[in-house]
């Protein structure tokens, strides 16, 4: 192999590595927000579309209790929708009343909307995400959608 080839090869390793490793700024959406398992959000089996967990120790009083529905948004891929359901102040479900159902790509995004973003909110108490990479579309509709309900839900 010559040398500017297996110069290549290396540096391209190199940032194949970096890429893998990177972790966006406030650490991962797809980690669990505590250690215990008593409180680690969960997914209803079968795809159902909601996020549910017991609201994190401390938190309450935020939103009126009560089930909030975002309005559906339409985009490239489908369209979104939201409901949050607040119980004592803080969310404790996020279900995605509607969101793509086809297949591949947009299938696995819509997966993961369901399964951590709803996880993550619950964990925050609050719509925290800018966008998601590789899901741009979705990320906005999703943002638009949940912020509204969050909205209606939020105490003056």
């Amino acid at each position: 192999m010559p040398k500017r080839g297996l110069i290549a090869l290396i540096l391209s390793l190199a940032a194949l590595r970096l890429i893998v490793a990177y972790s966006p700024p406030g650490g991962s959406i797809v980690e669990a927000p505590t250690d215990d398992p008593s409180v680690a959000p969960s997914v209803e089996p079968g795809g159902s579309g909601t996020a549910t967990a017991p609201p994190p120790s401390g938190v309450g009083g935020a939103y009126r209790d009560g089930t909030f529905d975002g309005p559906a948004i339409d985009y490239k891929y489908g369209t979104a929708q939201i409901q949050v359901v607040v119980e004592g102040g803080a969310i404790v479900a996020v279900n995605s009343l509607q969101l793509p159902t086809q297949k591949g790509y947009t299938k696995r995004v819509t997966d993961f909307f369901i399964s951590d973003v709803g996880a993550r909110v619950i964990a925050d108490q609050d719509w925290k995400l800018s966008t998601i990479s590789g899901a741009t579309f979705t990320t906005k509709a999703y943002a638009t959608s949940i912020q509204a309900a969050l909205d209606q839900a939020r105490l003056p």
